[in-house]
């Protein structure tokens, strides 16, 4: 896999030759890499279904609202899938806060409109057995957050889950130029023409300013003095 220092720095060169006078910098480019790789994450998720994005998190805090509702927020940001496919399981922890030690347990999405309908339908009514999932994003101190509530687990002790997620990048948390992107490497060059295209587009350059490093002049279309009438 190609890291972000050699990506960015090639994307940088090329955006400047296009522009000379242009004000891109380092920092600018990094994030349209990590936005231009986000998108090609959840692509590849879709054509793939594999795992390649896959991380998993182990005995995740269950905190309680001023409602008493559980919930625990999310540690990564995830893929924006249909159904929450962002996340890929939640369960019990393997060895404690588990009410039901002799089974595999799996929490089940739902949406907040919909979990309501859930308690009327003895076979679809949660319960630590039955449990569901739906996801919230809150503002604390001005940042959004992500809150996982949990449904089934009112009148149980679960203090902390295991949870898989299908995560992305968080443009805002990278700290090392030489850490490797998450793509393939089949996709590196589709992910550097498609940041080519963002910051044409950002910089507004008009597609006959765009230096192509080609001479292009002919004898035919050089301009030419005008003649002197006889």
């Amino acid at each position: 896999m190609a890291n972000y220092r050699y990506v960015s720095y090639s994307l940088l060169t090329s955006l400047k030759k296009m522009d000379d006078d242009s004000d891109v910098r380092l920092p600018h480019v990094v994030y349209w890499v990590q936005v231009v790789a986000n998108k090609l994450m959840v692509d590849q998720f879709l054509k793939t279904d594999s795992g390649l994005f896959t991380s998993t998190f182990n005995e995740v805090t269950v905190l309680e609202d001023e409602k008493g509702r559980k919930y625990f927020e999310l540690p990564s940001q995830i893929m924006d899938l249909p159904n929450e496919e962002g996340i890929e399981l939640i369960t019990y922890c393997a060895e404690k806060c588990n009410p039901h030690p002799q089974q595999s347990v799996f929490f089940q999405p739902t949406t907040l409109a919909k979990s309501p309908l859930l308690y009327y339908d003895e076979y679809t009514k949660p319960s630590t057995l039955n449990p569901y999932f739906y996801r919230v994003g809150y503002k604390v101190d001005g940042a959004k957050v992500n809150r996982v509530y949990l449904l089934g687990l009112e009148c149980a002790k679960v203090d902390c889950l295991d949870i898989a997620l299908r995560c992305t990048i968080d443009p805002t948390a990278l700290c090392d130029l030489d850490e490797e992107i998450p793509l393939p490497d089949e996709r590196i060059k589709e992910l550097m023409d498609e940041v080519l295209a963002l910051g044409r587009f950002i910089m507004m350059i008009p597609e006959e300013r765009v230096n192509q490093g080609a001479d292009e002049t002919s004898p035919s279309n050089v301009p030419q003095p005008p003649q002197n009438e006889q």
